[in-house]
């Protein structure tokens, strides 16, 4: 049973309070400067109560106890070996620090008794007016959200706040690579092929015509380059610390064709590479895992300069997948290569550089797999 009724404090002000049992029949009060918060209060307290997941605010942590227990879990994660690099904590970390707990826009004092539906949806409208891109704001409200599940995995809140939160997207189209893009693309990087220094020429090559990630180019081993049946087996990568781990996805585990521009370079290539105890293809001079800030600082950004070109590396990859589509692949044969977890992926992303009847056999396609 729960109870509303009215108290006069010592000072003459008067309060409303709440008599209520939670689910596990503790007594209960708390006290409302208005009997209309008291009587909201006493509804919502005893529909949780009798659905069991009622979260008396005495017994609640703030959302910043929350990110440090949350944190340690990670952290005890990544040292036992449980599916967490180091790259991968210190970006939840990151996000954490600078945006959940920010002092400015932050919710880091809230208790998680009092977030709700509503209070996530400020706090993304906040995130948004105080400048963080659409893409960021995503990444923030989705790192919260693990936050949440872990919290409630531990009895420490009974419901999902963030669920229903959405961070729309300005245009799906605006992601998207077009015909002109893909020319501009073809142009720039048969310069950028044309001016790089021996060095520097077979890492663009492989960067442009396998499409690899970077951090995939990065821990490519020689054990997982097959020059006789001309393929790249992409079982590895290097994160941003230079550390060897798995790759992306389980979809980044491919098998990647290349053609004989590209195993006549490695050929040549495997002669004369530093030697590498880890047996890296594009190691450092001491034989490690090459700095991508290195490639880019070094080699990429000067070059660019130079020609006069506005690119970023990644739009190697760009050009590779264009490739593929010009050259006639399917859309499966595309985001296989690309490593892409979906069809959805590589076709908001690449779409329109598939012909018409690639967009139906697609379709088609995807009917079968899901419904035989």
């Amino acid at each position: 049973m729960a109870s509303v009724r009215k108290r006069t404090l010592p000072s003459g002000e008067i309060r409303w309070q709440v008599d209520y049992r939670d689910q596990a029949g503790k007594r209960r009060a708390r006290q409302f400067a208005t009997k209309r918060e008291a009587v909201e209060f006493e509804t919502k307290a005893r529909a949780e109560v009798a659905a069991g997941t009622h979260l008396p605010a005495s017994d609640s942590i703030t959302v910043a106890e929350l990110a440090k227990r949350y944190v340690k879990h990670l952290t005890v994660r990544r040292d036992t070996g449980q599916a967490m690099e180091r790259a991968t904590l210190a970006t939840y970390e990151s996000c954490i620090r600078c945006h959940i707990t920010d002092p400015e826009v932050g919710i880091g004092t809230l208790k998680l008794a009092a977030l709700r539906t509503v209070t996530v949806a400020e706090f993304r409208d906040r995130l948004l007016e105080a400048g963080r891109s659409i893409a960021m704001t995503k990444r923030i409200i989705a790192t919260l959200g693990f936050m949440l599940a872990f919290a409630r995995a531990n009895d420490l809140i009974f419901t999902d706040p963030t669920e229903g939160v959405t961070v729309r997207r300005p245009c799906r189209s605006s992601a998207a690579i077009s015909h002109e893009a893909a020319r501009q693309l073809r142009t720039n990087v048969k310069r950028l092929l044309d001016a790089a220094d021996d060095d520097f020429r077979p890492y663009l090559i492989v960067a442009a015509l396998a499409g690899l990630r970077a951090s995939e180019q990065r821990g490519l081993r020689w054990v997982h380059v097959d020059l006789e049946a001309g393929f790249i087996h992409v079982r590895e990568r290097a994160d941003i610390y230079n550390e060897m781990g798995d790759p992306k996805s389980s979809a980044g585990t491919r098998d990647i064709p290349i053609g004989p521009m590209v195993v006549n370079t490695l050929k040549a290539w495997k002669l004369r590479c530093p030697q590498s105890e880890l047996g890296l293809v594009f190691p450092n001079r001491k034989g490690g895992v090459r700095a991508q800030t290195d490639i880019h600082r070094l080699w990429f950004r000067p070059l660019c300069e130079k020609l006069g070109i506005a690119m970023r590396w990644h739009d190697l990859r760009h050009f590779a997948v264009s490739a593929w589509i010009d050259q006639g692949f399917s859309v499966k044969a595309v985001m296989t290569f690309a490593g892409h977890k979906d069809y959805r992926m590589t076709m908001e992303r690449y779409g329109k550089l598939f012909p018409s009847e690639d967009h139906h056999r697609a379709v088609a396609d995807m009917e079968r797999r899901l419904f035989g």
